[in-house]
């Protein structure tokens, strides 16, 4: 298969190396130092998988003309940059591991809607200061049609996937489970970014886990309003989270996810707080913003988004003011 993937941070980086072991055609799309570092040390990951990989570092995004598959990886900040530089790369089929539900739209109005498909990530990582990609979680990337079904080509890639190492699902309601990843999302994010704490920590903490299970439930309506199903995403059981009576009653399920970060992955940190403690831009008007959003058109209240969106923000602003 020929990839492209757009975006060389950690995803990226996991995503093109294993895929190019596997023995895909990829190209990795890279800018600035971490193009150079690529170019003259490889894509090196560690974790779950150890590889080195001599995978074509692409600087120059013009020559690229075609592929079976591009991934999009770009913070969501970027997205309609990276898209722009790729709108005249004939793409059969495109999917973005981004947070968030407004990707789809944005590669559709690229790429049309014919080559895009919905999908969710649930596999993670960092990139080390010496530039190594660390790959600690494999839960994977769950992939569908946007019209909720499974085609042959939804097969094919998630079987690319599968041949690199990384976990794919083939659903037909890719709607409910990418709804239900933005809804643990916001949770932990908007916790462990205010805490800057790792995600065992902060929801094995009372009041950590409470604050996440509000975000969660307030999360989970505006998921239900959308159509979508709130599913279990591992190891949060978002189901019996939204069907508890009160958040009180809900607290506990969030506190059993984090016992298992704190067993199993005790240095686990979101995105979002990685991106804070390295004094980059916060992923915040994609996600947190866009619920916000898509909240305020259903009529559904969400003051514990909406007060962890605006102490984000101000913290993205006063951040980026002082670097």
């Amino acid at each position: 298969m020929k990839v492209i993937v757009m975006g060389a941070g950690a995803l990226g980086s996991i995503s093109a190396a294993l895929l190019h072991e596997a023995g895909h055609e990829v190209a990795l799309v890279a800018r600035g130092a971490r193009a150079e570092h690529l170019k003259a040390n490889g894509v090196t990951i560690e974790g779950l998988a150890n590889v080195t990989a001599a995978c074509p570092i692409v600087t120059d995004t013009s020559t690229l003309t075609d592929a079976d598959l591009l991934i999009l990886t770009v913070k969501t900040f970027d997205t309609e940059a990276a898209l722009q530089q790729l709108a005249h790369v004939n793409v059969k089929a495109v999917l973005s591991v981004q947070n968030g539900m407004k990707k789809e739209s944005q590669m559709s109005d690229v790429f049309g809607q014919d080559a895009v498909l919905l999908s969710t990530s649930n596999f993670s990582g960092g990139v080390r200061d010496d530039g190594v990609a660390l790959f600690t979680v494999n839960l994977g990337i769950t992939i569908g049609e946007l019209n909720c079904s499974v085609s042959p080509r939804v097969e094919a890639i998630c079987a690319a996937f599968e041949s690199a190492g990384i976990k794919a699902i083939a659903s037909a309601d890719t709607l409910s489970a990418a709804w239900s990843k933005l809804v643990m999302w916001c949770g932990s994010a908007i916790a462990c970014a205010l805490t800057r704490a790792p995600t065992g920590l902060v929801l094995t903490d009372p009041d950590g886990a409470r604050i996440a299970t509000q975000v969660i439930r307030e999360a989970g309506l505006v998921a239900q309003a959308e159509g979508a199903t709130v599913q279990a995403v591992e190891p949060y059981d978002l189901a019996s989270v939204m069907a508890a009576a009160d958040v009180e009653a809900a607290s506990p399920f969030t506190q059993q996810a984090g016992a298992v970060f704190a067993k199993n992955m005790p240095q686990h940190k979101p995105s979002i707080l990685q991106a804070l403690e390295a004094g980059k831009q916060l992923e915040i008007e994609e996600t947190l913003g866009d619920v916000i959003a898509r909240a305020g058109r259903h009529g559904i209240s969400v003051p514990s988004i909406d007060a962890g969106y605006r102490l984000l923000a101000a913290v993205n602003r006063l951040s980026r003011a002082q670097a």
